[in-house]
């Protein structure tokens, strides 16, 4: 006889995880009470989730959801990886410490701690004003990459070569009135240089399930960036040997005891350098649309194993099979994209052989932000017998691809436009460009 069913809270803000996924995949698992922070509540994407049951809205300010009866609680978001552990420590939940959750999301915080425990020490330094620029260049060197503190999908990310570029660049991005909101903080820190990886990306990612501290690990490869750091894709099983899988898995543990992670599922970014594989940054959530490129390959999924840590079990990993080749691919929008207008031969590429799904992230008519943060239009999962026949079966879907899109001159002036897959910017993971 089984005992009543656990109460899980999930912290939820609109991004890899849907809101039909998240009902589909966690309602077997425990009793739900999904909570929004209120100044999401009229997200279109909240306003989705409200279809499907009444969400709880709390003051993000303020003390936090209700968490009466409340058994676990978990999150696949950044923005509320603090809050998530804030509830888990005050309520006596399996959870990280708010030390632990602040390593996780700041990005200045995480290199120190890292470099602190010996496991990767990357140059850096942080700028609050555009003043602190000649300081944090001369601390770090160049080339350098330019990031907010805190923040996710590549937003306000560059590469800087040229030290008076840099020095606009950090000006506009700091001051109020230039290029829209300010950012309150950002890091400087050393470019880490990739080696080439043939047709693949040069860095690659590991998921990580981890219990009580005890981390199962599991590598997953990159299509080729697009720049300046945008991730179009990623497959499974990993293309790397037996020998570098064990580097990265390692680096990933030892980073992870250092940042004092103790329960739930993390990804960490890897860039594979001649020095050996080094820190990108380590985040504490899955990886976006991980979930699906492991459940594709014959794995787990870690949307539930996520939710079974946050109630305390661990229940047995199945890793993806070794002999199944599952892909995504996201086609990305232009920088200046001000609104997708519509998507022409969605309905030829789902009868590709191989293709298992193919559908829009972004609805037609919505508006989308310029800029340099990863805007993925659409998501494709895949399988293929090899890895010349998936860049093969890319090579189709962009043939029959077509993305009208409105686009923001440098005027300010608004034009219509409707490009081939190939006129993307994601095309360059095809066409051999490295970054």
């Amino acid at each position: 006889m089984t005992g009543p069913r656990k109460v899980l809270m999930v912290l939820y803000a609109p991004g890899a995880l849907g809101p039909v996924e998240l009902m589909r995949t966690l309602r077997p698992v425990a009793d739900l009470v999904v909570a929004v922070p209120e100044p999401l509540r009229d997200d279109p994407g909240i306003r989705m989730l409200s279809q499907l049951l009444q969400p709880v809205f709390y003051d993000p300010d303020g003390p936090g959801p209700d968490m009466s009866g409340v058994d676990g609680v978990v999150t696949y978001s950044d923005s509320l990886v603090r809050t998530a552990a804030d509830l888990a420590v005050r309520h006596g939940l399996p959870g990280q410490s708010p030390q632990t959750a602040v390593a996780l999301t700041d990005k200045f915080v995480q290199r120190t701690t890292l470099a602190e425990h010996g496991v990767d020490a990357v140059r850096c330094a942080v700028l609050r004003h555009p003043g602190d620029w000649e300081r944090a260049v001369a601390a770090v060197g160049l080339p350098a990459v330019v990031k907010p503190t805190v923040g996710s999908a590549s937003r306000n990310t560059f590469p800087v070569t040229d030290a008076a570029a840099g020095e606009a660049l950090v000006r506009e991005l700091l001051t109020p009135g230039q290029g829209g909101a300010p950012e309150r903080e950002l890091i400087l820190e050393e470019m880490l240089i990739g080696t080439d990886q043939g047709d693949h990306g040069d860095y690659c990612s590991v998921e990580s399930i981890v219990a009580d501290g005890k981390a199962v690990h599991l590598p997953l490869s990159k299509l080729r960036l697009v720049p300046p750091f945008r991730e179009p894709g990623q497959f499974c099983p990993s293309h790397l040997d037996s020998a570098a899988r064990a580097e990265v898995t390692d680096l990933a543990d030892r980073a992870l005891k250092a940042l004092d992670f103790r329960w739930g599922v993390t990804h960490t970014e890897i860039k594979l350098t001649p020095r050996g594989p080094r820190i990108i940054e380590v985040n504490g959530r899955m990886g976006g649309y991980t979930n699906e490129v492991i459940f594709h390959a014959g794995g787990s999924s870690l949307v539930v194993h996520a939710a079974c840590l946050a109630l305390g079990e661990n229940p047995p990993f199945t890793p993806p099979s070794e002999d199944r080749l599952a892909f995504q691919f996201s086609h990305l929008a232009p920088p200046t994209s001000t609104r997708l207008v519509g998507v022409e031969g969605t309905d030829r590429v789902k009868k590709l052989p191989g293709v298992l799904n193919h559908r829009l992230l972004l609805a037609p008519g919505r508006p989308m932000r310029p800029g340099v943060s990863t805007q993925e239009l659409d998501m494709l999962n895949a399988v293929a017998d090899d890895h010349d026949a998936m860049y093969s079966l890319l090579e189709r879907v962009h043939d029959l691809l077509r993305f009208t899109v409105r686009l923001r001159e440098e005027d300010g002036v608004e034009r219509e436009a409707t490009l081939s897959a190939w006129e993307l910017p994601s095309a360059v993971a095809l066409r051999g460009e490295r970054v």
